[in-house]
């Protein structure tokens, strides 16, 4: 069992002291130490999830790996604060929702821009673009979202049309808009669920 710096501060030695999980992340990701070292001090609020993320120059290639990366960060703080007697309740539960909050809207944003530059915006019969609208059910719903809970989502769209991209075939080919969102919602749970060698981010139904 590899030693964890001295420097690292007490609610971390502490929960080092009862943690095996921890000791693991932080044995396993030489980044995770200093910044969990860092940010300490405070919960974690969405200014510093989405800080990590432009820090990590995520995109639509590094997706996978950044979000899991995120969520090692985001379990180890949340669960030292809550040994150390830093965090509520409500912070643990309320920090959980934030992490799927914002790793829902990065897998939206980028994944759908990609889907736009391939088919084009999805409108609709009178060509008004259509949102794609993530539904929380349950815990995320009631922002009660723990360390081991699952999300539920309901996707939905307001109307039938096809995307507007430059021909019926081909390069820009256009596709109805339940394929678009259906891609679009499919990657959303397989960017947050695929078990990789990083873990997963959400175990998602």
């Amino acid at each position: 069992m590899s030693e964890q710096p001295t420097a690292l501060p007490q609610p971390i030695l502490d929960a080092l002291a009862c943690s095996r999980f921890l000791r693991r992340q932080l044995d396993s990701r030489s980044w995770l130490a200093p910044r969990l070292a860092a940010s300490i001090g405070a919960p974690l609020d969405a200014t510093a999830m989405r800080d990590f993320l432009r820090d990590e120059k995520v995109d639509d290639n590094t997706l996978k790996p950044v979000l899991r990366r995120l969520r090692a960060w985001v379990i180890c703080h949340v669960m030292v604060r809550d040994l150390a007697g830093l965090a509520s309740l409500t912070e643990v539960t309320e920090t959980m929702t934030l992490l799927a909050d914002i790793a829902v809207e990065t897998t939206v944003d980028l994944h759908r821009a990609a889907l736009v530059a391939r088919h084009g915006q999805p409108v609709s019969a009178d060509g008004r673009e259509q949102e794609f609208i993530v539904l929380g059910m349950g815990k995320l719903g009631g922002r009660e979202l723990n360390v081991s809970s699952d999300v539920d989502f309901i996707f939905i769209y307001p109307e039938a049309g096809e995307t507007d991209g430059e021909t019926p075939t081909g390069p820009g080919k256009r596709i109805d808009n339940f394929d678009f969102f259906n891609r679009l919602g499919r990657k959303v749970i397989e960017l947050l669920a695929e078990v990789t060698a990083d873990g997963f981010v959400f175990r998602v139904d």
